[in-house]
């Protein structure tokens, strides 16, 4: 409408823009009357200073000479309630991030034009003002370099005491919009990368650093909310997981921006970062885990302690703080026999684990860590030191060895400790810390699992018995009786195969009784699924969990995500009685996967090709007999295929909408493949019906009812997986049943009714007898060749 009154020049002429600018002049008051006018203005100026950037000088020249950004200002006081705020920042973050010019970037962060914007009280109660506010203090800081960020500083006897752009965006660092949180960080990775002197001794000033303490305080929240998802007893597992991806992620998120701001060369803002996440992350969860307690004083369980160092320690390579982990885990196993009274053992561990981080420190101050050679000088002062602290009492002259395993202090309390979630935590921990590329190679002997040639000679009896009693303990695990969760099991196998590529001795002949009864367990509770409803499954559950256990225990422990610790701690006993085709499904699924587990174990342990597959040939067999065709293959009938009926048994049954109808049964049995098909008679072939439903012999657990002996009830699994997309086994979806999950079949007479059972009987045997002999020979292969 505006735009419609000016004279019809070249928009984009100096002329014009000065026109514009004096039009924007006149206005004195803004409000709903004039704010599109005022808008149309602030527009044109916008587009004509950016095209004036690259393409007529004069036109910058014009702005500043007319301190354009001065009635940006003005018009921002005057706004009032007319809702303004929102465009015009707008328009700011498009003129800011479009000028790439120098001279003009230089000339726009002068005269406190941009820190009058920035501090203007704007009311954010409501609306949409707080996005459009972040993304013009994050377009800002796009822009500042060491020239410029001096211009945004606030200055008092060349001190600087306040940089708007950095204190107002704090205040929306934990805003609950993702997107505004990202931009906030953004903003400050920005000013930490271009600061100078005199900004680095302001972020670094108590009032200003309490940021980098409020991340620490924010993210131990987290923790703690983890922890509450964690024992909390409404949720379902499923709905446990899903918030624990949530919560975890925002940990994660954190962490990373930790570690970008430790990526900053900068020595003061390193130290400040590092000290905030040894002295109020680091050392209270360490102090959880060395002190073995399950919680500590702010109600942090062990197993979030756990997962956060583990995480952390993924998280921060090229950092030191591994070997800060390292050194407070690998010297304080104390036996808390080592005072009378367990508060002095609580103190004791309390100095050394302050201790390392004092000396750190300490060693810092001593030298310049951008000098060549300050790395390893820092860590052998630190090594140094963790030395005289295990040398605060005899026990630590003595191996862990001679003491019995529930004399074990410190990380290795944890380890041998029976809970299970708390053993494969602690073991992930240190199994992170080892396999650091950062460790440093005397921690790395000491640990024992690390690969480092030159340390190898410090790798003495201690180290191997400690190796060898965890194998032990994960050995136990596996054989437990009754079975322990799979996913225990799955975890504790994937630590077992570590340890055991490490030890070069062979296994003690308890170890390898151990196994031994483990395997047969395995082997005991796969061939009771032969008599279960997914019997014909376990060919193909046993071929697909062979590349899954493969994959998931040659992880190496810098990729393996320590989430599962939270799923096992979150993880409830499943209620007993627990029945139905799904259920028997993953129990059939678990007991293949336990199986398939020390099939890769067993070379580990009694040697051979561990990348032999032994179901290889199982798969070869399988795929040769199914190529196989024969005439009249009633096995490969699918719904509405013509069939014959000579085998057929008559009967009745009763669809739910349809009534009774007349059909005939024929059960067929195929090598792995078996069915039951409900076939109708053919309207113009007496001796050919139409297949109208089909269920799986496996499970139909076929019943005469008692009260009525011509009646035969067949179960169905109204469940069913799909492994392989070129094969179906799945009840037609076109067929409504009686009663879901069954049906009654009404024969003519009792002796058809038994025959017919008899029928499906036989055929199920020859089915399950094929399963059978195709799987042996897996299941027999004997541990020892």
């Amino acid at each position: 409408m505006w735009r419609s009154l000016w004279p019809t020049i070249d928009r984009f002429s100096l002329h014009h823009f000065r026109y514009i600018v004096n039009q924007l002049r006149e206005i004195r008051v803004v409000d709903k009357r004039n704010r599109e006018v005022v808008l149309d203005l602030l527009q044109s100026i916008v587009e004509i200073v950016t095209y004036g950037d690259r393409h007529d000088p004069a036109i910058f020249e014009c702005f500043m000479e007319f301190q354009v950004l001065a009635e940006f200002v003005r018009i921002l006081k005057i706004g009032g309630n007319s809702g303004i705020e929102a465009a015009l920042l707008q328009y700011l973050s498009i003129m800011i991030q479009n000028v790439e010019n120098e001279h003009a970037i230089y000339y726009c962060f002068s005269n406190g034009y941009i820190n009058s914007v920035i501090s203007h009280h704007y009311e954010f109660d409501g609306g949409d003002l707080i996005p459009y506010y972040v993304s013009f203090l994050r377009t800002v800081s796009g822009k500042i370099g060491r020239d410029t960020i001096c211009l945004l500083v606030k200055v008092h006897q060349d001190t600087a005491i306040s940089l708007p752009l950095y204190d107002e965006a704090l205040k929306f660092a934990n805003h609950g919009e993702k997107m505004i949180q990202i931009a906030v960080r953004a903003l400050t990775l920005n000013i930490y990368s271009v600061a100078d002197e005199m900004v680095y001794q302001f972020l670094t000033t108590p009032t200003a650093s309490a940021y980098f303490s409020s991340l620490i305080l924010n993210l131990k929240n987290k923790c703690l909310h983890v922890d509450a998802i964690i024992n909390g007893v409404k949720e379902s597992f499923h709905e446990k997981k899903r918030e624990l991806l949530s919560e975890t992620d925002r940990i994660l998120d954190d962490f990373y921006y930790l570690k970008d701001i430790l990526c900053i060369p900068e020595q003061r803002l390193n130290k400040l970062v590092t000290e905030n996440i040894v002295n109020m992350l680091i050392l209270p969860m360490l102090l959880t885990l060395l002190n073995n307690r399950l919680s500590n004083d702010t109600g942090l369980s062990a197993i979030t302690c756990l997962y956060v160092l583990c995480r952390l320690l993924q998280v921060f390579d090229g950092t030191n703080l591994v070997n800060v982990i390292g050194s407070a885990v690998l010297f304080s196993f104390m036996p808390p026999n080592v005072t009378d009274a367990a508060e002095s053992v609580v103190s004791a561990r309390l100095e050394q684990v302050n201790g390392l981080a004092v000396c750190y420190q300490e060693g810092e101050e001593m030298v310049d860590l951008q000098h060549e050679g300050a790395e390893n000088f820092m860590m052998n002062y630190v090594l140094k030191h963790s030395l005289e602290f295990t040398e605060l009492s005899s026990c630590f002259d003595s191996s862990p060895l001679e003491n019995s395993e529930n004399e074990w202090g410190g990380i290795f309390s944890c380890i041998f400790s029976r809970n299970h979630s708390l053993m494969l935590g602690s073991l992930m921990l240190l199994f992170t810390v080892a396999d650091s590329k950062d460790l440093h190679y005397q921690l790395a002997a000491k640990i024992g699992f690390s690969q480092v040639k030159t340390a190898s000679e410090m790798i003495g009896s201690t180290v191997a018995g400690h190796i060898q009693k965890i194998v032990n303990q994960l050995l136990k695990v596996l054989a437990s009786e009754p079975p322990l969760s799979v996913p225990i099991l799955l975890h504790a196998a994937w630590f077992l195969r570590k340890l055991l590529v490490f030890l070069d001795q062979k296994l003690e002949d308890n170890d390898c009784h151990l196994f031994k009864t483990s395997y047969e367990g395995s082997c005991g509770r796969l061939y009771e699924e032969f008599d279960r409803c997914w019997f014909d499954y376990i060919p193909d559950v046993l071929k697909s969990e062979w590349a899954n256990c493969k994959t998931a225990l040659e992880e190496s422990s810098q990729s393996k995500d320590p989430f599962f610790l939270l799923e096992l701690a979150s993880i409830q006993n499943p209620p007993s009685g627990n029945t139905g085709p799904a259920f028997d499904w993953q129990r059939m699924v678990d007991c293949v996967k336990v199986f398939v587990l020390h099939l890769q174990l067993k070379p580990f342990i009694f040697g051979g090709d561990p990348f032999d597959n032994p179901l290889a040939n199982l798969k070869n067999s399988y795929l040769a007999q199914s190529g196989k065709r024969y005439p009249s293959d009633l096995s490969l009938a699918s719904f509405g295929s013509e069939v014959a009926l000579g085998s057929g048994i008559p009967c009745k049954i009763a669809f739910s909408g349809a009534g009774t109808r007349d059909i005939y049964v024929i059960p067929i049995a195929r090598e792995i493949s078996g069915k039951l098909l409900l076939v109708e008679r053919h309207p113009l072939h007496s001796r050919k019906g139409v297949v109208i439903a089909i269920a799986p012999l496996a499970g139909l657990d076929p019943k005469i009812d008692e009260e009525h002996p011509t009646w035969l009830l067949v179960h169905l699994r109204d469940f069913e997986p799909r492994l392989r997309s070129d094969e179906t086994k799945t009840l037609d979806s076109h067929t409504s049943l009686p009663e879901q999950g069954r049906w009654i079949l009404g024969f003519l007479s009792a002796k058809d009714c038994k025959a017919a059972f008899s029928v499906i009987l036989e055929e199920t045997r020859k089915q399950r007898s094929f399963v059978e002999n195709l799987v042996a020979p897996v299941l027999e292969e004997k541990l020892f060749k």
